[in-house]
């Protein structure tokens, strides 16, 4: 796998933003509750979890609780804010309408020791990848080379004006359009941080 930072200016983490829809791969404990992996793994305040994140989907199923919730190997998380209308209400986490889904629901299990390592794929949605994508990228994340491409050619110019310098492996890039063509085929541990 290929490392790979890029320092962009503040205005140019949205750019990203699609690969954190599409999902990144992380490394992670597994084992543990939803909880413990969002809160412990990757940062998020108990109050964030409760309040901000409405809808949870742990391998495709609606989850109703974090605290029972399980995280396992090559598991897939989609995490996103209150969304609209009635498809919204009814996927919220706890909501009232969570007994018309309850046939497709995440089922509750006993947790694990949270000692085995394993990835796990997250996807973050609406205000959710604004507020928490940027710390998500500063710490690292696996994409595919192809995405960074087709960022690159759906943005040519927000690439060659926000992103100010970039490393692969140890040496110096230039992270120009003829950079982001070597990159497909390629699976990338991917940073981003905020030039200063």
């Amino acid at each position: 796998m290929i490392r790979l930072h890029l320092q962009v200016d503040a205005s140019g983490v949205p750019l990203f933003y699609a690969l954190l829809e599409k999902g990144v791969g992380l490394s992670a404990r597994i084992g543990c509750t939803l909880r413990d992996f969002l809160c412990g793994q990757l940062g998020l305040s108990g109050g964030y979890l409760d309040k901000r994140v409405q809808t949870l989907f742990l391998d495709a199923r609606p989850v109703d609780d974090v605290d029972k919730a399980v995280i396992r190997d090559g598991s897939i998380l989609a995490l996103s804010a209150a969304m609209p209308g009635l498809l919204g209400a009814t996927m919220r986490k706890g909501g009232r309408y969570a007994a018309f889904r309850k046939e497709i629901s995440q089922p509750t299990d006993e947790c694990g020791i949270c000692e085995t390592s394993g990835r796990v794929t997250v996807k973050l949605f609406n205000m959710v990848a604004k507020e928490v994508g940027g710390r998500l990228l500063e710490a690292g994340v696996e994409v595919d080379g192809d995405d960074l491409k087709r960022i690159a050619n759906r943005f040519p110019d927000e690439v060659s004006r926000n992103i100010r310098n970039g490393r692969m492996d140890d040496h110096a890039i230039t992270p120009d359009m003829a950079f982001f063509s070597t990159l497909p085929g390629k699976r990338i541990l991917l940073t981003v941080s905020i030039a200063g």
